[in-house]
C-alpha cells in the first residue's frame, strides 16, 4: 500500500465535496474561535481541530477503481492504494466499505452524500475481479 503515480484509466469514480472541504472547514473554525475568543476557547478550538484532523485522516473524499486496485485521496493532499488482491468491497444498503482483513479496517468509499450509483459501483468491481460481499 503506496502511493501510485502511473495508472491506467479509471473505471468508476467516486467522490463527495463534503468531506474534501468539511476538515479544513473545521481546521479554519478552529483558528477563528482561538483567534477572537483568545484563550477562553483554547479547550473547544483543540477540540475542533481534533475532529477536523481525524476526518481528513480517517475518510477518503475521493476514489477510483483501477484496474490494479482503487485509489484513495484524503483532504491535506494524502493518497493510499489499495491492491485489489489485499481487499474486500462490501457494498449493501449504505456506503461501500473496501475491508483490509490484515488491518481489520474498513475504509468507507462514498460516493457523495446520497449514494445512489451503489448497484454501478458492485458491477464495476465485479466485472474487474474484485471479492465484492
Amino acid at each position: 500500500m503506496g502511493s501510485v503515480y502511473v495508472v491506467r484509466e479509471a473505471r468508476f469514480v467516486g467522490e463527495c465535496a463534503f468531506l474534501r472541504y468539511w476538515p479544513p472547514g473545521m481546521l479554519a473554525f478552529a483558528f477563528v474561535m482561538i483567534v477572537f475568543a483568545g484563550n477562553r476557547a483554547v479547550l473547544y478550538a483543540a477540540a475542533v481541530a481534533a475532529c477536523g484532523w481525524l476526518v481528513a485522516r480517517l475518510l477518503p473524499w475521493r476514489f477510483a477503481v483501477v484496474d490494479e486496485g482503487i485509489i484513495l485521496w484524503f483532504p491535506f493532499a494524502r493518497q493510499r492504494f489499495l491492491a485489489k488482491d489485499d481487499i474486500t468491497v462490501r457494498v449493501g444498503q449504505g456506503s461501500a466499505v473496501a475491508l483490509i482483513p490484515s488491518r481489520r479496517v474498513g475504509v468507507p468509499l462514498t460516493d457523495g452524500l446520497v449514494e445512489r450509483r451503489r448497484l454501478m459501483l458492485r458491477s464495476v468491481l465485479l466485472e474487474h475481479g474484485f471479492r465484492v460481499s
